[in-house]
């Protein structure tokens, strides 16, 4: 069992932003974790999936990598840099991890939190403030991003021929996981610590399922007439599976579960890469106006 994070005022620079996909985390190398912040800083990190059946090119890999490394948002209001009085933009740092995660329930199990770790390691035993996964939805020719996440009936072979349950739904039962998780503040009582008490990272957040209010703010975002939908069906495979995994880990560790999934459409076209880009900076954008600025 991983131990939360617990963060005092000094050790909060700002919120980070980490976008989790078919890539690794990409930490650019002009920012340096140590060095002063001349700006509050939200961390996303960010993952894509890998190619499966005959999809041998993976949009939402494609997408994560196309994401910019940063974009900066103007203050949210009465906000001010250290108690300076000055007006304090946000930037706003993506992290996309470097490789496709494999269509593998196992590596998914695996490899996630080895990912998060890997992050925290760079950023000062920081997670990120927000996670963002990305995958294809064969069924569906527009942008979703999902309510929630299921813990049991990952009966779909993955690329290895496996079904998740010993990876997955075994484990959960084990721990006293609810069938259903989705966004949220950290809870105070974990299933697997019995009644110890978790103290939150101190940011001020407050994640929700993605709901009609939180829709319309990623519309007004996003591409003008680009078809946004919400969905509470994340299809019980691989990307239903990273979803639960991710919000399992979080409430495990006492984090908040500001972790959305973003389900695109398969085409790789570059015009599509490029409206699913805009889509997932909007998404992001969203996530803070909603999550973080209480809009």
């Amino acid at each position: 069992m991983v131990e939360g994070h617990v963060l005092n005022n000094a050790q909060i620079r700002g919120l980070k932003v980490i976008t989790m996909g078919d890539v690794g985390i990409v930490v650019d190398p002009a920012i340096d974790p140590r060095s002063p912040p001349t700006s509050q800083e939200i961390n996303v990190l960010v993952t894509g999936f890998g190619p499966f059946r005959s999809f041998d090119v993976n949009a939402s890999f494609l997408i994560a990598q196309s994401l910019p490394s940063s974009f900066t948002l103007p203050p949210k209001e009465n906000q001010t840099l250290n108690g300076t009085g000055i007006p304090s933009p946000r930037q706003v740092r993506i992290h996309v991890h470097p490789e496709p995660i494999k269509v593998s329930y196992a590596t998914i199990r695996a490899q996630l939190p080895v990912i998060l770790d890997d992050y925290s390691r760079q950023h000062n035993g920081n997670p990120p403030d927000l996670i963002v996964h990305m995958g294809i939805a064969s069924t569906r020719s527009y942008y979703s991003v999902e309510t929630q996440a299921h813990r049991d009936n990952y009966r779909i072979p993955d690329v290895d021929g496996r079904s998740g349950y010993q990876d997955g739904e075994k484990i959960w039962r084990g721990k006293g996981f609810p069938p259903i998780l989705t966004p949220g503040p950290a809870e105070e009582i974990v299933p697997s610590r019995g009644d110890d008490i978790v103290q939150t990272s101190g940011l001020k957040m407050v994640p929700y399922p993605a709901n009609e209010h939180f829709l319309r703010i990623w519309k007004s975002l996003a591409p003008a007439e680009t078809d946004l939908r919400t969905s509470n069906d994340a299809g019980h495979y691989a990307c239903d599976f990273i979803f639960y995994t991710s919000l399992a880990q979080a409430l495990e560790e006492g984090r908040d579960r500001s972790i959305v999934f973003y389900h695109v459409p398969v085409t790789t076209d570059p015009a599509s890469i490029e409206l699913g880009t805009k889509v997932a900076v909007a998404l992001i954008k969203s996530m803070i106006k909603c999550w973080v600025d209480g809009e």
